[in-house]
């Protein structure tokens, strides 16, 4: 029996952010905001509360955005400090990531999910870990945490999902599963962007996974796949041969940000979440309607 914990967050965040542009001419996708803070920040909170440890960014070249992000800003603290500003301090205190936890990956250019989590390789030794894509903004539950809790029962792979609208199911990868008890699924396949008509089910995967160790082994094996990208489905779907592999139908409202409609309705869930501002957007938006 092993007692293996996760302690790792992988975040791949290479991706050119070309629905967005031209703002991601120059901000990269994952540091876009969210009200105050980027979508980064929420996902790095979701592990932190999960009890994630240490941070693996994979990015390109050019994105130093997220390391200035997390790191130690003495100028501004002091500017804080000075000025007073004790909560403010504290909010930007609580950012900073050590050294030591935090490790920067690049990769060269988009190659998919699975190429960016396999460059993850050597700084993840042995250990089982998670990945979360910080496109997918998840409020609510925590998402992470509620699939660690199914990791640890199973010590298997465990895959978020979703219910989508039937007429979606092209835009996903889908999974096709047995139902093992609430919301947990035995997956026995998974088809990325499935045709309506030929997909098993409406269960969509989203971005957030905990993977074993053994996924490295099955992404090497794996061919390139849809978009002319390495798909961490497939690698998933390799490694099922061997181990079981767990979806679990998770209980937060998912955002997808990588559209302008899902990031929108993004900003007007958290505004709707946040007490300063929470009455005020209400009577905006009834009004709007007038």
């Amino acid at each position: 029996m092993h007692n293996k914990k996760i302690k790792i967050a992988v975040f791949p965040i290479a991706g050119m952010g070309t629905r967005f542009l031209p703002i991601t001419k120059t901000i990269s996708k994952e540091m876009l905001n969210i009200l105050d803070r980027p979508l980064l920040d929420y996902a790095v909170e979701e592990a932190k509360a999960a009890g994630i440890e240490t941070f693996i960014f994979v990015t390109n070249k050019e994105n130093t955005k997220p390391l200035d992000y997390f790191s130690k800003n003495t100028k501004l603290e002091s500017f804080l400090k000075k000025k007073k500003k004790i909560d403010l301090l504290k909010q930007i205190k609580k950012l900073n990531i050590k050294k030591k936890n935090l490790k920067i990956i690049f990769q060269d250019k988009p190659s998919g999910l699975a190429d960016a989590i396999l460059r993850t390789e050597k700084y993840v030794k042995k250990e089982d870990f998670c990945v979360i894509l910080p496109d997918d903004l998840i409020l609510g539950a925590n998402c992470t945490q509620e699939l660690i809790n199914v990791y640890n029962k199973k010590k298997s792979t465990v895959i978020g999902v979703m219910e989508v609208d039937k007429k979606d199911v092209s835009s996903y990868g889908i999974i096709e599963s047995s139902v093992f008890k609430k919301n947990i699924y035995k997956i026995k396949n998974m088809i990325e962007k499935p045709k309506v008509k030929d997909a098993p089910s409406n269960l969509a995967i989203v971005g957030r996974y905990i993977l074993l160790n053994d996924i490295y082994k099955f992404i090497k094996k794996t061919k390139i796949g849809s978009g002319g990208e390495l798909q961490i489905t497939d690698a998933i779907f390799l490694s099922s041969k061997l181990n079981e592999v767990w979806g679990y139908k998770f209980s937060g409202k998912r955002y997808d940000c990588g559209n302008k409609i899902g990031f929108l309705k993004a900003q007007i869930a958290t505004a709707f979440k946040d007490k300063e501002i929470k009455k005020e957007i209400k009577k905006f938006i009834k009004n709007l309607g007038g």
